[in-house]
């Protein structure tokens, strides 16, 4: 069935085919565990492959994009890029009748003149290591920059930490793969039970049982969807599973079950065999046979423990790591080629990893987090040390107890630095526990989400939205605890309103906290707003939410934009509309009211059923008296109201009696119109040369160039950066874009290596001139130095100092931990300062809950001002909880 993916910035969703076409030197592909970006990849790879194949389509395939598929992890220890993928797609395809092995040269080359290869890289969250992620974005950055590259790329990905996708251009396209609707649920159910007797019946029963085992947010994941598909077809008339370890655990029961009839025993016989039949002597035979027979006995609990080395950062192969386990330790006759060949074996055929070139992986990330869990859980002991590493002892008798069966050299385990849906299989295992333990986690867990703390909120929000088997009644004392905490940030608080009316049997509940919320003058009209947009959507309550958003026009009156935030929301209930349609005309037609207003309820009638006509109108009007932002609205609609905005934005952006920057910004958003490109390029280089040398107007009609063409861009610039009655700040942006041009390069790394070096040149040109000496080939260290020096220059101002060691931070560089963590916690650096320093520090793998801790104290800090407040709680907000997207 057809999936959704949204881009960044793009109000609607498109279908997630669209994620493939296009001339974008490289794209981005987002989403959270189980959603399906693997399958995606591997569809568009079959269908595309049959069409290329296709002799009725050779005409038309002279100019596609042709798929390859490769995994991150294989891409981060190649040096080169051609060879890897020779290498990657040999492995893959070699077992299904590829007869030669493809060589680097192929993969050199377009597939055909005028066509690129589309090389898909899958998993990039997979790779544990930061920097190595890092530098495999830079890798794939400066590759698709290369104007006569052979090569697009998708990137698939898990929301990633702290920023790490900014290293991309920032004309790289970002797309999200949208989790299933309900609808979405349906159709896909129908088509996969339709071969059942009496189909409709089971579609309506196992809508039932996902309602029924409150299944309704997990069965929006694609992969849960899947399995619980497989699950019902196994057993029509077993119950689903609760939950979503339920889940997984009845999955992996069923595979086991199912590998039965594929024959798996009998593979496993033959590879003992095959290994047994080596050795002659009686005894040696059976010391083989009972240490290979003893492997494939204990196999779940060597899969369990290569997940757990896995998911810790061990990046041996399989075998290696199994090799060192007491149930697969390899016997002394047995040579290691021949005893990783039968280890090898063993896990490929258990139907839960698959091979990966010379080693095996898990199918799906989600699958080893569950595998990882489990080990950690495996016996009461695993559970005990679980417990105490997870919570600490509130009470004094408990930290006595605990003291007394410590295991030496075992560190505590911070809830807040691990992946959300993993802590998430880790609660579910201590809550099914025995009696004693699960109480304890019950009350462990009080301590982690009840505090109405801000880190406790969004790891609360995450589990409930992984469906983890929280107890409902906590989940929602919690949740209205947080909702009505005076010390949270509006949006959280209104988010948290409106997780409680998502959750079971607190509809109800939901709505009083949102109709609450909604007229509490202390919140943000923005967020009063929202509250009650969201009211009006609920079942039952559209009726008190529109009377709350008229409420609230008169009661943000006269403050213009608060009461177009109302009014768009009124505009969009579907029964009390009217009167936010009039609003919003109204504003849209008063010359006394701001443009950039006027402009926003123009744009906001566009979108409404009925009403796009009339605000197509207005914008047009808008626009042909001088708002380029009414131009940019038009542009991106279709049909007629297109070309308006293209032919606006054309004008404008080669007008010389409009402001420079507002011809670089019309020029700029001409160049997001598919096909308009070259024409918003040839009006940015006909501007910048129009321009006095060294000035605002052209480095801003060069840096807007540099995203379209960078290396025109730096031949615009250059002569600019030895250019000595230029001021030394505009001399720095032209030297930044002369270093994004790989023909310019070289010389760019020189003059950027001296503004770094030169202590007399203020800090803050230091930073951004190491910055840009980061991304070249062969100054990565250079660099680092100069930003280490600089943030622990105790001579420099503050915020340089931050600004420094954030830089590392954003490299993955663990040597800024120490420094970032004591700005973030000193009471006497400013306070936007502090809220930086802790986001930066957050970004770090090893020091993310110390990070996250910080942002949630400053947040919370009655100290502070409201500013510190607000900033770090939308720095927290940020960071990567797993998120469904409503």
């Amino acid at each position: 069935m057809p999936r959704r993916a949204s881009a960044r910035g793009a109000r609607a969703a498109t279908t997630a085919e669209h994620v493939f076409t296009g001339d974008d030197p490289i794209r981005v592909l987002l989403a959270g565990p189980g959603q399906g970006k693997s399958t995606l990849l591997r569809h568009h790879l079959l269908a595309a492959s049959r069409r290329l194949l296709a002799p009725e389509n050779e005409a038309d395939t002279a100019t596609l994009a042709f798929p390859v598929l490769i995994r991150a992890g294989d891409l981060v220890g190649a040096p080169l890029l051609a060879p890897a993928l020779a290498h990657a797609v040999t492995e893959e395809y070699g077992p299904f009748g590829l007869t030669e092995a493809l060589t680097e040269d192929f993969f050199r080359h377009p597939p055909r003149p005028g066509a690129r290869w589309l090389v898909m890289v899958d998993g990039l969250d997979e790779v544990p290591d930061r920097t190595a992620r890092l530098t495999l974005l830079d890798r794939l950055a400066r590759e698709a920059g290369n104007t006569d590259t052979p090569y697009r790329f998708l990137v698939a990905t898990r929301p990633l930490p702290g920023g790490e996708l900014n290293r991309l251009p920032r004309a790289a396209g970002h797309h999200t793969l949208e989790p299933f609707t309900d609808d979405d649920v349906r159709t896909y159910v129908r088509k996969r039970l339709h071969a059942l007797p009496d189909a409709d019946r089971h579609v309506r029963a196992f809508l039932h049982g996902v309602r029924r085992t409150r299944l309704e947010d997990l069965a929006r994941i694609p992969l849960m969807t899947a399995m619980l598909c497989q699950l019902y077809e196994a057993d029509t008339d077993r119950p689903l599973p609760d939950g979503r370890a339920g889940v997984f655990r009845s999955f992996v029961e069923l595979l086991y079950e199912e590998n039965v009839h594929k024959g798996v025993g009998e593979l496993h016989d033959r590879a003992i065999r095959t290994l047994v039949d080596r050795y002659q002597i009686p005894e040696d035979r059976r010391t083989v046979e009972k240490a290979a027979e003893n492997a494939r006995e204990h196999l779940p609990v060597l899969i369990d423990h290569l997940a757990h080395e896995r998911i810790g950062g061990n990046r041996a192969p399989a075998t290696v790591i199994l090799s060192a386990h007491p149930h697969a330790r390899r016997p002394d006759k047995v040579k290691p080629p021949l005893w990783d060949a039968l280890l090898a074996s063993l896990l490929r055929s258990c139907g839960l990893l698959a091979g990966q070139g010379d080693d095996v992986e898990f199918l799906h990330r989600t699958l080893l987090e569950y595998h990882a869990a489990r080990h950690a859980t495996r016996d009461p002991q695993a559970r005990t040390l679980l417990f105490d590493r997870m919570f600490p002892a509130q009470r004094l008798r408990d930290r006595l107890r605990r003291a007394a069966r410590r295991t030496p050299g075992v560190e505590p385990l911070d809830p807040l630095g691990l992946e959300p849906s993993y802590l998430g299989f880790l609660l579910d295992a201590l809550l099914a526990s025995e009696r004693p333990l699960a109480a304890a986690t019950l009350r462990g867990m009080e301590g982690l989400f009840g505090s109405a703390d801000m880190t406790g909120y969004h790891l609360l929000r995450a589990q409930l939205q992984l469906g983890s088997s929280l107890p409902r009644p906590r989940a929602a004392r919690w949740l209205t605890a947080f909702a009505n905490s005076p010390e949270a940030d509006d949006r959280s608080r209104v988010e948290a309103a409106w997780d409680l009316a998502d959750l079971e049997g607190h509809l109800d509940d939901g709505a009083e906290l949102l109709a609450r919320l909604a007229q509490d003058r202390a919140l943000h009209p923005d967020h009063r707003t929202w509250a009650a947009e969201i009211l009006a959507g609920l079942e039952g309550h559209e009726s008190a939410g529109a009377t709350l958003l008229l409420r609230l026009v008169e009661d943000l009156a006269p403050d213009p934009e608060s009461v177009l935030g109302a009014a768009q929301g009124l505009a969009r209930l579907d029964n009390h509309g009217a009167l936010g349609v009039l609003l919003l005309t109204e504003c849209a037609m008063d010359p006394g009211t701001e443009d950039h207003l006027r402009c926003m309820a123009a744009h906001s009638l566009t979108g409404l059923d009925g009403h796009r006509e009339t605000g197509a109108a207005l914008l047009l009007d808008l626009a042909q008296y001088g708002s380029v932002t009414a131009a940019v609205h038009l542009s991106e609609m279709d049909g007629p109201h297109r070309e308006d905005g293209v032919g606006l934005l054309t004008a404008y952006a080669g007008d010389r009696a409009t402001r420079p920057y507002d011809r670089a910004t019309a020029a700029a958003a001409l160049a997001d119109v598919a096909g308009y490109e070259d024409r918003a390029a040839g009006l940015l280089i006909e501007l910048a040369r129009e321009s006095l040398p060294g000035s605002d107007s052209q480095l801003t009609a060069a840096e807007r160039l540099a995203e379209l063409d960078e290396e025109a861009a730096a031949e615009l610039v250059r002569p600019v950066v030895g250019a000595r009655a230029v001021h030394p700040g505009n001399r720095l942006r032209a030297l930044l874009l002369l270093a994004r041009s790989l023909t310019h390069q070289g010389e760019a790394a020189r003059l950027l290596g001296g503004i770094a070096a030169d202590t007399a040149t203020e800090a803050y040109d230091r930073t951004a001139a190491a910055r840009a000496l980061a991304d070249v080939d062969g100054h990565r260290e250079e660099a680092f130095d100069v930003l280490l020096g600089i943030a622990g220059d105790g001579g420099v101002p503050v915020w340089d100092r931050v600004d420094a060691a954030s830089e590392l931070a954003e490299r993955g560089e663990e040597s800024s931990a120490g420094l970032l963590a004591a700005f973030a916690t000193d009471p006497a650096v400013p306070s936007d300062a502090r809220v930086r320093a802790a986001s930066s520090l957050a970004m770090l793998d090893r020091h993310r809950a110390a990070g996250l801790r910080c942002l949630a104290a400053l947040a919370h800090d009655p100290q502070g001002d409201e500013a510190q407040r607000t900033n770090a709680a939308a720095s927290l907000t940020t960071r990567d909880f797993y998120r469904i997207h409503r």
